[in-house]
């Protein structure tokens, strides 16, 4: 395994935020909240995988959080849009903070956040390898 911390963007993402921004500029006409949906989970996609490259359990809480809220609000009606992106929102800042504090976080800021995680990275890789 390579040492390879900080931001990263790959063709793939290329992609995927082309594709994302083309399917919502389709969804539009249809519906403006179809549309902020998928930019807003593309968002997050490439905050957490590229920006603060979290972790694989707190992408999954994050997804689940946001499927609930979401069928919460437009599937039953049983909060506003509004809240659901708010709780989402605080989801993010939640998650995104509790990995910066993590001795393996390699995101963005990695070397004032995490000034140790060469030294992390090399016991680990160490001990991955054994």
């Amino acid at each position: 395994m390579d040492f390879n911390p900080g931001f990263r963007f790959s063709v793939f993402d290329g992609v995927i935020i082309a594709t994302a921004l083309l399917g919502a500029w389709y969804l539009l006409p249809y519906s403006w909240l179809l549309s902020v949906i998928v930019l807003f989970v593309v968002a997050h996609f490439f905050l957490f995988c590229n920006i603060v490259r979290m972790s694989r359990i707190p992408e999954l809480i994050w997804a689940s959080i946001f499927v609930l809220l979401t069928i919460a609000s437009i599937s039953l009606n049983l909060i506003s849009w509004h809240i659901a992106a708010s709780l989402s929102l605080l989801s993010t800042a939640v998650l995104v903070l509790r990995e910066i504090r993590q001795p393996f976080y390699h995101g963005v800021l990695w070397q004032r956040l995490n000034p140790d995680l060469p030294d992390w990275f090399e016991a680990n890789s160490k001990s991955c390898k054994a």
